[in-house]
């Protein structure tokens, strides 16, 4: 009997432990639920951070290391920020902008706008830009405009942005205050100051009103 009373007193004191232990082992394992879930979240965090920190890096700062980083990302809305050969300030904006991977040099640009500081502006569907020779290539409805009202059209146009001049080999039309031009081929120099036609050159002058 003494046997069968000590037993049933050990098994008292032994279920209320049980059941302290079992609470407190949910508790820690809660505990370690909520501790993983906050690791997880914290290294996103950081993971999305950094990857703001390359995209952002590699699209904005110029003379970044070729080969700095292999992601291939699209940015909205990016902005390019330069001087030409005269230290006049130009901006070269676009609706996407993706860099390439076998060459970080190169970026596809969407809708790729660029004007210089005559206000002087240049648009396309299209663009290829490179951050290191500061060449922009343009494909489909450029439309090229300028401060004295001319607008030049054609569908492909690189632009050396760094020298101030510009190059086709497509087909130009021009339209302004003084007429219009079409040609084959064409070439911007010295500033816009010189431009050069070639092939099938058409040009009609228009004579200027006079006052009454």
């Amino acid at each position: 009997m003494a046997t069968a009373a000590h037993s049933r007193h050990s098994m008292d004191l032994w279920g209320p432990r049980r059941a302290t232990s079992l609470k407190e082992a949910r508790a820690r394992t809660a505990l370690v639920h909520i501790l993983r879930l906050l690791f997880t979240i914290g290294a996103v965090l950081s993971a999305g951070w950094l990857l703001g920190t390359v995209i952002e890096s590699s699209l904005r700062q110029k003379g970044a290391e070729p080969g700095a980083t292999g992601l291939s990302v699209t940015v909205l809305g990016p902005r390019f920020d330069g001087y030409d050969a005269n230290e006049r300030p130009y901006t070269l904006t676009a609706e996407t902008a993706r860099r390439r991977r076998d060459n970080v040099a190169l970026i596809d640009l969407v809708n790729p706008r660029l004007k210089d500081a005559a206000s002087s502006t240049v648009q396309a569907r299209e663009g290829v830009w490179n951050a290191e020779t500061e060449v922009l290539d343009l494909v489909g409805d450029v439309v090229m405009t300028d401060a004295a009202g001319y607008t030049f059209t054609s569908q492909r146009t690189r632009m050396h942005v760094r020298d101030n001049r510009v190059e086709g080999q497509d087909p130009l039309e021009g339209k302004g205050p003084i007429g219009d031009v079409r040609a084959d081929a064409y070439e911007v120099l010295d500033d816009g100051n010189r431009i050069i036609l070639k092939g099938n050159v058409w040009t009609r002058f228009q004579a200027k009103k006079k006052r009454n």
